[in-house]
C-alpha cells in the first residue's frame, strides 16, 4: 500500500521516535550495531507503523549479516509504503548478499524507477550495486553499462573501477581488469580484495612472479581467507614451488576451503612431488565431495596405475609427514 496521510497523533509519535532514529544511526555508521537495534527497538515501540524505523532497523540487521531479519523488516516498510525507495534499496541489498540475484535485481530496477538514485546519499552505490548483481548473473555487458553509469554520475571511486575490473576478468578481458585494478590502487583502494583480484587477473594471464606478489601483499592486508590462500597455493604450484603450495593448501583447508576442488588440487601437487600415497587420498576424499566430477576419477585411476596398483584396491592411509618409497 502507498503511505497514508499522517494524523496528528501520527506526527507526535514519530516526533518521539526521531531521536532514537538519529542516535540509532549514528551507531549503524560506528558499526555499534548492538546499541543501535536497541535504539531502533524503542523508536518502533514508540511509533509501530513507523517506516523509517523498520527500514532503519533492517539495515542494521543487513550490516550484522542477519538476513532473514533485514528482510522481515524491510517487507514490513514497504508493506507501509510501497513506494519507500530506500527500504526498496536496501532490500536489494540483502538479496544480493542472499544470492538471491533475481529479487535483488527487481528491487534495484524499482528503486531506481522510483528516484532513488536521487534521493539516496550515495546515488552511484545503487548501480554499483546493481551491476555487481549482473555480474553475478553473468551479465556482463549490463554490469558494465552500470559501472559506466557511476563514472559518468561523476562518482568514479576506486571502488567502482575495482568491481568493474572484477566483471573484465570474468569476461577474459585480462588487460581491461589490469587497467582498472591499477587504477583502483591509484585512487587509494590499496585494500586486500583489490590486490586478491588483480592477483587473480595475472594467474590468468600466467604473469605468475606479479601474481604472486599481489597475493602475498593481499594477505599481508589481512586477506586471511580460504579464497586468498587457494590463490597463492595455486600459483606456488603453476611456479613448481610445491612446499610453498602444499602449505597454503593446507591453511585455506583449516579456513574452510574443504572442497573437492581444493583436495583434488593439493592432490596434484602431491602426486607432482611423487607423493602417491597422499595424492590417493586427496584424490579419494575429492572423489567422496564430488563423485560427479569424471577427472578426479581419471586422475585416481592413473596414480594408482604409475603405482601399480589396481583401480579397485582400497585407498591406502596416507601420511602427510613422509615422501612415499
Amino acid at each position: 500500500m502507498t503511505e497514508k496521510e499522517p494524523t496528528l497523533r501520527d506526527v507526535i509519535r514519530a516526533f518521539r521516535a526521531a531521536p532514537y532514529l538519529f542516535r540509532g544511526a549514528r551507531y549503524v555508521a560506528k558499526g555499534r550495531y548492538d546499541r543501535a537495534l536497541a535504539d531502533f527497538d524503542r523508536a518502533i515501540e514508540l511509533y509501530p507503523d513507523h517506516v523509517s524505523g523498520f527500514a532503519h532497523r533492517g539495515t542494521a540487521y543487513l550490516w550484522m549479516g542477519r538476513y532473514d531479519q533485514a528482510l522481515a523488516d524491510y517487507d514490513r516498510a514497504i508493506e507501509l509504503d510501497a513506494a519507500y525507495a530506500s527500504a526498496i534499496h536496501g532490500r536489494a541489498e540483502t538479496y544480493l548478499k542472499m544470492e538471491r540475484y533475481d529479487d535483488a535485481l527487481a528491487d534495484f530496477d524499482r528503486a531506481i524507477e522510483l528516484g532513488a538514485v536521487a534521493t539516496s546519499t550515495s546515488p552511484a552505490g545503487i548501480f554499483i550495486d546493481r551491476g555487481v548483481t549482473y555480474g553475478a548473473m553473468g551479465r556482463y555487458d549490463q554490469a558494465l553499462a552500470d559501472f559506466d553509469r557511476v563514472i559518468e554520475l561523476g562518482a568514479a571511486d576506486a571502488g567502482v573501477f575495482a568491481v568493474r575490473g572484477a566483471t573484465y576478468r570474468d569476461m577474459g578481458h585480462y588487460d581491461q581488469a589490469l587497467a582498472d585494478f591499477d587504477r583502483a590502487i591509484e585512487l587509494g583502494a590499496a585494500s586486500a580484495g583489490v590486490f586478491m583480484g588483480r592477483a587473480m587477473t595475472y594467474g590468468s594471464m600466467e604473469r605468475y612472479d606479479q601474481a604472486l606478489a599481489d597475493f602475498d601483499r593481499a594477505i599481508e592486508l589481512g586477506a586471511a581467507s580460504a579464497e586468498a590462500f587457494v590463490g597463492r597455493a595455486m600459483i606456488n604450484g603453476a611456479m613448481e614451488r610445491y612446499d610453498q603450495a602444499l602449505a597454503d593448501f593446507d591453511r585455506a583447508i583449516e579456513l574452510g576451503a574443504a572442497n573437492a576442488l581444493v583436495f583434488a588440487s593439493r592432490g596434484t601437487i602431491y602426486r607432482a612431488m611423487e607423493r602417491y600415497d597422499q595424492a590417493l587420498a586427496d584424490f579419494d576424499r575429492a572423489i567422496e565431495l564430488d563423485p560427479t566430477e569424471d577427472e578426479f576419477a581419471a586422475e585416481r585411476t592413473e596414480i594408482r596405475q604409475l603405482t601399480g596398483r589396481s583401480d579397485t584396491d582400497d585407498a591406502l592411509p596416507s601420511n602427510p609427514g613422509t615422501k612415499d618409497t
